[in-house]
């Protein structure tokens, strides 16, 4: 199983009209047993992990390094732990070694605790696209995805399904067509669809969100349909858009390919 912790993007969000979908950003758990998981990105969705003190080991994959996927590594309680074991896995980075990345997010004062505090196991494990995995049963393989500053995809393989999580994708390159392959035939795609149409484009006055790094909820059924994804996990909500915008975005995408939802905090696939 994997459970959406987080979903949003950009900035976490929180109101009565942010309830039904939640307000957490992105973060997603799949249990490999009772004392081990993988951990998909480090939004703020990750503290809802430190609740489970069954966990010994952690794998966590961080699809890049953007804050709205990072910010909640400092808060996970696993890290001042010294009983716990936690591998991380990243892509090189030109303009930071990777490797210094805890010195970037343990590091005064713009977080009051020093890497020096940290009392679990840790190792950094610099990864790139194609390079595959296995814990368990579940199989992970990661592919470079489209995204200012770089970002890899991560599909997931179970024993009796298959997703992949696009974490921020934006459409339009030569990318696409190695998505369609990457994605084809999965039961569950995760993807990007941070913008109606209208505000990607730049329509109605708006500013164009072309280049952003980004995409909608048309471009995610239009891969959907090429690569015979089962269904369609729209994520990486705007927190601009509330609970019934989302609702709405869901009703449009639903006339197009039925098997379309909306991703929520708490959700199980």
């Amino acid at each position: 199983m994997l459970y959406l912790l987080g979903t949003r993007g950009t900035l976490p969000v929180s109101g009565q009209k942010f309830v039904k979908y939640g307000g957490n950003t992105t973060c997603l758990m799949a249990p490999v047993d009772d004392k081990t998981c993988i951990i998909f990105d480090g939004g703020t969705g990750i503290m809802n992990l430190n609740k489970y003190d069954n966990f010994e080991e952690f794998h966590i994959f961080l699809s890049h390094l953007h804050w709205d996927h990072i910010v909640g590594v400092p808060i996970f309680q696993a890290f001042y732990n010294p009983k716990k074991k936690i591998n991380i896995y990243l892509e090189n980075k030109e303009t930071l070694h990777s490797t210094d990345i805890l010195d970037v997010l343990f590091n005064p004062p713009f977080f009051p605790v020093p890497k020096s505090k940290l009392r679990a196991e840790i190792k950094l494990n610099l990864i790139e696209g194609g390079d595959q995995f296995r814990f368990g049963d579940i199989q992970i393989h990661s592919a470079e995805g489209n995204h200012p500053d770089g970002v890899l995809m991560f599909k997931i393989v179970f024993p009796m399904k298959s997703i992949l999580y696009t974490s921020d994708f934006e459409h339009g390159t030569p990318v696409d067509d190695f998505l369609i392959e990457f994605a084809y035939g999965c039961d569950y795609m995760i993807y990007d669809t941070t913008y109606y149409p209208e505000e990607y484009m730049g329509g109605n006055g708006l500013m164009s969100k072309i280049g952003w790094g980004h995409s909608t909820y048309i471009q995610g059924i239009e891969f959907a349909k090429k690569a015979k994804v089962k269904n369609l996990v729209m994520a990486h909500h705007n927190p601009d858009y509330d609970d019934i915008m989302l609702d709405e975005m869901q009703i449009l995408a639903r006339r197009l390919f039925p098997n379309t939802v909306v991703a929520y905090d708490g959700m199980i696939l």
